[in-house]
């Protein structure tokens, strides 16, 4: 199983899920360029298909093959790039996509990336918040439950935003985190035959159900699954059921 984290997040991410997958699978945890304790340089590639093109690489250096692709959020939108690129040349390097709350379509933007995209002020906000505000902030526009925030939820997510060059990557990222060409990828999404189990919460303001459900409508041989009483990282906040998902659709992948 390798995982995708999403946008100003970690591998830290699967913390509660990726123990008890580990017991009967192999879990592979990436950090996404400009993410976590990846690399984080100063350049322009940070857009999806930049990302898709390292975990392809990735994938292919140590000749993974039978991957039950994990992506969240940006990383669920990663996850479906890296999918349609291998599914022509190299069918059996994944069996499975396993997608949750992800970046899929065209939509509005959360407050907090749009603020990333302004010139100069998406600068400023990272060069003069404290990291811990800053991850407070995403945090409570993602979780259903406020009172599931801990004080360590939130010293793992800022402790990378205080590395050299997190500004920079967390503006680029934004910039580029809905791909120009996203209707295009999108059109090609019904030609994925894979199986895919799609994890949402309901009560994402991130991004909403609705894409969910078109991604379900979308996806061929998809299941749809909807996590009562959570936001945007269900993995999280509710990683029981998350869990209990994830295990079934891995003992019946095929609708």
């Amino acid at each position: 199983m390798l995982f995708l984290h999403g946008f100003g997040a970690s591998s830290y991410s699967w913390n509660r899920i990726a123990p008890a997958l580990s017991k009967t699978n192999r879990v592979l945890l990436l950090d996404l360029k400009g993410h976590g304790a990846s690399p984080k340089p100063l350049d322009t590639a940070y857009s999806l298909h930049d990302q898709a093109d390292l975990v392809v690489e990735f994938i292919k250096l140590h000749n993974l093959n039978d991957l039950i692709l994990v992506g969240h959020s940006m990383g669920g939108g990663v996850a479906l790039l890296v999918a349609l690129r291998l599914a022509d040349q190299h069918p059996d390097r994944i069996s499975s996509l396993v997608l949750i709350d992800s970046v899929a379509y065209s939509q509005s933007l959360p407050a907090f990336v749009r603020i990333l995209k302004l010139p100069l002020l998406g600068s400023l906000i990272t060069a003069i918040t404290p990291s811990a505000l800053q991850a407070w902030i995403v945090l409570k526009q993602a979780y259903f439950d406020d009172n599931k925030i801990t004080d360590e939820v939130v010293a793992a997510y800022s402790a990378p935003l205080r590395l050299p060059g997190a500004g920079h990557a967390l503006i680029e990222t934004a910039k580029q985190i809905v791909p120009e060409d996203i209707d295009e990828i999108s059109s090609r999404y019904p030609t994925l035959k894979l199986p895919a189990l799609i994890l949402w919460g309901s009560h994402d303001k991130v991004v909403p159900l609705d894409i969910g459900k078109r991604l379900h409508q979308a996806l061929p041989n998809s299941r749809l699954a909807i996590i009562e009483k959570s936001g945007h990282i269900p993995q999280e906040e509710n990683s029981d059921r998350a869990l209990s998902e994830i295990l079934e659709f891995i003992a019946r992948p095929s609708i």
